[in-house]
């Protein structure tokens, strides 16, 4: 089950990890049981099996999750037809005893790889991407300026990255967990976080599987668009978004921006960088949101620095707002 847990991107510490459904703001809520070879999330409720997993993170059906376990770990039986129902499915069996897998090492970023990643990916051209960029607000020459592109095909990413970085680099970078391939699948968008034109984290945004973002496992999350802070001068108004797409828009507005991936990820010292700006927080409109205004109030509050707050309508976020006025 910790197998499992990993290779479809979701990073323990123990037995627990934070829910995929990304609720558990404050604490980890998603437990893995070693001994059952079952998961539960005590924050929202759900649990399964391993299959059920692989259901849930990537969106497929049972027998599509089977095959997909199938050509992860290398059990024979895979691909079976998904009209066909099936008793069994047969593992390859040895004499020997399964040798154990090599503790992982411990991730850290890697910028020479993040960068060559992005910079063979191609611009945003598919109609699932440039759909989603318009419904954030964001023009395609908006989206080149930050360098956003698309990973239309992940088996074959990960091929190339393997040929050209080993996997073990790869692993250790974040980007795949104890098998040989990326942390997710289907067509997704790459919003790279640069400075001095390199890459020094990513995030990606998966539109054809139930989970919605991913970030290098094990790795910090930076700042986005961190670089913006040495282009203004003291008392310029600076926005404090909380997701990506949020930032990129508001930019394209004209408004100068950054973005913090959720409360749980503001780290206090970037308190000291932000104090000579005059401060406008912008959570999202929901309850992360609201955890996620509160957690600069008090950040601020504790060094006597004000911060005020536009908080979009409930369910929507900055880009939405941005988007509805471009589309008017």
């Amino acid at each position: 089950m910790a197998d499992v847990a990993s290779a479809v991107g979701i990073t323990l510490r123990g037995n627990k990890a934070m829910c995929f459904n990304g609720h558990d703001t404050a604490s980890p809520s998603f437990t893995v049981s070693k001994a059952r070879n079952t998961w539960r999330c005590f924050g929202c409720g759900e649990y399964g099996d391993a299959i059920a997993l692989v259901q849930k993170i990537h969106g497929l059906g049972f027998l599509e999750a089977c095959n997909w376990l199938c050509g992860h770990f290398g059990i024979i039986g895979g691909n079976v037809p998904l009209g066909r129902r099936t008793h069994s499915v047969s593992r390859a069996t040895s004499s020997r005893p399964a040798s154990p897998h090599p503790p992982a090492s411990s991730a850290s970023p890697d910028p020479e790889l993040y960068s060559w990643l992005v910079a063979h990916c191609g611009p945003v051209q598919a109609s699932l991407g440039t759909t989603y960029l318009e419904a954030h607000g964001i023009a395609p020459e908006l989206a080149h300026r930050f360098g956003v592109v698309e990973l239309v095909d992940p088996a074959r990413a990960y091929r190339e990255l393997e040929r050209h970085w080993g996997a073990e680099r790869i692993r250790s970078a974040g980007l795949s967990g104890s098998r040989r391939a990326l942390s997710w699948s289907g067509y997704a968008l790459i919003f790279p976080f640069k400075f001095d034109a390199t890459t020094q984290y990513l995030q990606v945004r998966c539109l054809q599987s139930s989970r919605k973002f991913f970030g290098p496992a094990g790795i910090p999350k930076p700042m986005f668009n961190n670089q913006r802070l040495s282009q203004l001068r003291p008392g310029s108004l600076l926005h404090i978004c909380e997701g990506v797409p949020d930032a990129i828009a508001m930019e394209g507005s004209g408004l100068a921006a950054v973005a913090i991936l959720g409360a749980t990820s503001f780290r206090s010292e970037w308190v000291e960088e932000l104090l000579p700006f005059d401060l406008v927080g912008v959570p999202d409109g929901d309850a992360a949101g609201e955890k996620f205004r509160k957690c600069l109030a008090n950040e601020f509050r504790a060094r006597s620095k004000s911060i005020r707050f536009v908080v979009p309508p409930e369910g929507m976020d900055a880009s939405d707002v941005i988007a509805r006025g471009m589309n008017a």
